[in-house]
């Protein structure tokens, strides 16, 4: 039993909030307004894994097997419709299997690292907990931002980084704040920061998605995340600044 507004007392429940929460955010990623919609597969996925303290999945120790979602060998229709319908349930179970892999890893990962050490120079994360994101969910909001560049070590735990310009914040963080950049040659670079496209003189921006609205003023603001930015650099912007992606915003508009 743990007390009200104290979850560190129930480790255990913690922690798979915790694994749930880096799946969801790994999972909605662009569109994390569908987080309610993706439950159901987590719930799915979570209930057939293995767990560490019982070595079974939660359906296992229920039911005594181990159900299946979408069976493998189904018989073919002649409804379009419903092998439509079916591959899209077997590549959406399979993407979740996927996510709830990568967030059991992501955990595994930050428990058996203890507190870091960083030099002068090397790239880092930046915890985001107590950064204000422009963001539509915060628990679907990045966990980290960056890589940022260690400016100096302050102190033995403290460490100043180099921050955007437009962030009117101070710029020295404790260790546990941050984690170490890696740059993986499969993902490429991240956060490249691409400069901006000239259109008849103009800078123009690419956008990558449009993630929620708002009413400002008697008119509609969209939150934008730009491509090539990190997501504090998400900003509200007019329909009239939109022009350039029109495919992303008539999306929007049909969900």
């Amino acid at each position: 039993m743990s007390t009200a507004y104290h979850p560190q007392s129930d480790g255990e429940t913690e922690r798979v909030n915790q694994e749930l929460e880096v799946y969801l955010r790994l999972y909605c990623g662009n569109n994390p307004e569908s987080w309610v919609d993706r439950l159901p597969d987590l719930e799915f996925c979570h209930n057939t894994r293995e767990h560490s303290a019982q070595k079974m999945s939660p359906f296992r120790m229920m039911m005594g097997y181990e159900p299946h979602g979408i069976p493998s060998v189904l018989p073919r229709t002649n409804v379009p419709s419903v092998e439509t319908r079916l591959s899209e349930l077997q590549k959406i179970r399979d993407e979740a299997l996927a996510m709830h892999e990568l967030a059991r890893q992501h955990m595994a990962e930050r428990i058996r690292k203890g507190s870091p050490h960083f030099a002068k120079g090397q790239k880092v994360w930046l915890d985001t907990k107590n950064l204000n994101i422009r963001y539509p969910t915060r628990k679907m909001a990045p966990k980290r931002e960056g890589p940022f560049v260690i400016e100096e070590p302050i102190g033995p735990v403290d460490y100043r980084l180099t921050l955007p310009r437009g962030w009117r914040i101070h710029p020295v963080f404790h260790a546990s704040l941050l984690s170490p950049y890696k740059e993986m040659e499969i993902h490429g670079l991240n956060d490249t920061r691409p400069p901006p496209d000239l259109i008849e003189e103009h800078e123009e921006y690419e956008v990558e998605a449009i993630l929620n609205h708002r009413q400002r003023y008697g008119r509609t603001q969209y939150l934008v995340k730009w491509k090539g930015y990190a997501s504090a650099e998400n900003s509200w912007e007019p329909e009239a600044n939109l022009t350039n992606a029109k495919g992303l915003l008539g999306e929007y508009k049909r969900r």
